[in-house]
């Protein structure tokens, strides 16, 4: 493998990439916005993508020109098709330690974007509801009486 700077017009995305992440382009350019351009896109030296149409995606719609991508030569089509699954795969096995998440996010300012759309994902695994006004209620055996500090203005979403 070696880091190769790419003009990303050479970037070839993987004709039969059967992940669905239209809607995933926009978060990741305000990722990229807001944190910079971290994760290189790995390329096979036909320079097909393995890892990273999003963030190719992403990086088009944001005007990049030029790209670092990791070179990957010497797999086999069968390694390369496992790498591609297993990359988006492996991804969807984790899950979030909201008590740790709560600490590493205290005091961040994600300048009003809800990444991911965590918000309403938290809603649901810590057992809240949204009401039809779109406030969130909470379930008291969840929360008990706990009192939140923090109100999420776009979804209503408490925390601390």
């Amino acid at each position: 493998m070696k880091l190769e700077a790419l003009k990303i017009d050479e970037i070839i995305p993987y004709e039969n990439n059967p992940r669905k992440n239209d809607d995933a382009v926009n978060v990741v350019a305000e990722s990229i916005k807001q944190c910079t351009y971290i994760t290189p896109i790995v390329v096979d030296e036909e320079k097909v993508i393995l890892a990273g149409h999003t963030r190719y995606k992403a990086l088009k719609s944001l005007g990049y020109e030029e790209v670092p991508c990791l070179m990957c030569d010497g797999l086999t089509e069968e390694q390369k098709k496992k790498y591609r699954y297993l990359d988006n795969k492996t991804g969807e096995k984790a899950t979030w330690d909201l008590m740790k998440l709560e600490v590493e996010l205290e005091g961040v300012d994600l300048e009003g974007f809800d990444f991911f759309g965590m918000a309403e994902d938290l809603t649901v695994e810590t057992g809240a509801e949204r009401t039809a006004t779109g406030s969130t209620e909470y379930d008291t055996e969840a929360f008990g009486d706990e009192e939140f500090k923090y109100e999420c203005p776009a979804c209503g979403f408490k925390f601390n």
